[in-house]
């Protein structure tokens, strides 16, 4: 859904808004800026999950800048994410921007079950923009220091961090109704065109954990609260400073729906051309974020390695959105040149049977589904007839 910005901003604490000149900063601030070329940072260590890119300080000046207001500017969650999901070369097509706009919130101004601004200790968090699927949850912040506190960029091995080392400085999740789930967690710093101010913007990535059987989906509909206790910088010996803290909570669960395709694929098989297990097909679905798969492995169950992926998205074009995965070589020539094991050696090939196995792929892009072709597992072509 796409929001005026003057509509976006309703929410937004106004006195707040500072037309022109910097924050100042504090002592310790000013020796830390003096001691730090300016960089910015991003990290990802989920396999098949690529680090985003970071949006343009363009557009996020204009998310929320007076000129914009002026303008009369529309906003949906597609424009307000595209630049962080733009490729390296090339920008989104409608399409993928389309998507995100489908499956995403502009949370400010969204009404009453959009999280509000929450402000402690005279720090401010406000929740932006989110979209979600099963697997994947991105959340887009805006930040702001106490008057004085500047957050400036960091240098190389420094970051920002929304949680300390010390009890009762963690960063949690939780689903409101008391179910407990895995997942994983990166944040990316968005490009800041006022870098000596007390804003900053950052994007929240939550991951479903590989394999979790909760049944919680970020986009069923519950409530999931996340509680944020402040801003830490972590050094390269993974020191923390507390930048602020205090208590910021959000219900950011609320009102997503699932734009999955559930494929006809059951019954699949792929043979390990290495090992020579096979994995069978019991569920694929596809959305515009991630793939979601589960299988039976013939695989028996030892202490090195699980069953392998081989699949590929496929788009009409021709060009193959997620790579296959094959690594079951590599892994074998690792295991026989540091642990002299050969293949026989690392587990009986004739065994019973392993358990079901499920997991996800999340995209480093959006997925336009209307140019999605079929899916490949192994050699069997599975179409797809999203509309």
């Amino acid at each position: 859904m796409k929001r005026n910005i003057s509509d976006l901003l309703d929410r937004y604490p106004a006195e707040d808004v500072e037309l022109g000149g910097n924050t100042p900063y504090s002592p310790t601030r000013i020796k830390e800026i003096t001691m730090k070329k300016i960089h910015t940072e991003a990290k990802s260590s989920k396999r098949g999950f690529q680090p985003a890119r970071l949006l343009a300080a363009a557009a996020v000046a204009a998310a929320l800048s007076v000129s914009a207001l002026a303008a009369g500017r529309l906003f949906g969650a597609g424009e307000l994410f595209q630049d962080f999901f733009r490729p390296e070369e090339g920008a989104l097509s409608q399409g993928q921007v389309d998507a995100i706009d489908q499956l995403g919130q502009v949370l400010i101004g969204e009404g009453d079950t959009a999280p509000a601004p929450v402000t402690s200790n005279g720090a401010t968090i406000t929740p932006i923009a989110a979209i979600a699927d099963e697997n994947v949850y991105y959340l887009r912040l805006l930040v702001e220091a106490p008057a004085g506190t500047a957050l400036p960029d960091l240098d190389e091995g420094h970051y920002y961090q929304f949680f300390g080392n010390a009890p009762g400085e963690a960063l949690t999740l939780d689903a409101a109704d008391g179910a407990r789930f895995g997942y994983n967690m990166d944040r990316t710093v968005l490009a800041d065109s006022e870098p000596n101010d007390n804003r900053k913007e950052f994007v929240l990535c939550f991951t479903m954990g590989y394999g979790d059987a909760s049944g919680v989906k970020f986009n069923d509909g519950g409530s999931k609260i996340l509680t944020i206790p402040g801003l830490w910088v972590q050094d390269a010996q993974k020191g923390y400073t507390p930048v602020f803290t205090g208590e910021f909570r959000f219900d950011i669960g609320l009102n997503f729906q699932s734009k999955t395709v559930e494929l006809d694929a059951k019954g699949a098989s792929w043979t390990d051309p290495v090992l020579g297990y096979t994995n069978t097909l019991e569920y694929l679905a596809l959305s515009p974020l991630s793939l979601s798969f589960r299988y039976r492995t013939t695989l028996p169950e030892n202490k090195y390695f699980g069953p392998d992926v081989s699949i590929a998205v496929v788009l009409k074009d021709g060009t193959q959105f997620v790579p296959v995965y094959d690594t079951t070589q590599n892994l074998v020539d690792y295991l026989k040149g540091y642990h002299d094991l050969e293949p026989e050696d690392i587990l009986p090939l004739s065994g019973e049977p392993g358990q079901d196995t499920q997991g996800y792929i999340a995209f480093d892009e959006p997925l336009d589904l209307s140019q999605v072709d079929c899916v490949l597992f192994g050699d069997v072509k599975i179409p797809v007839g999203a509309e």
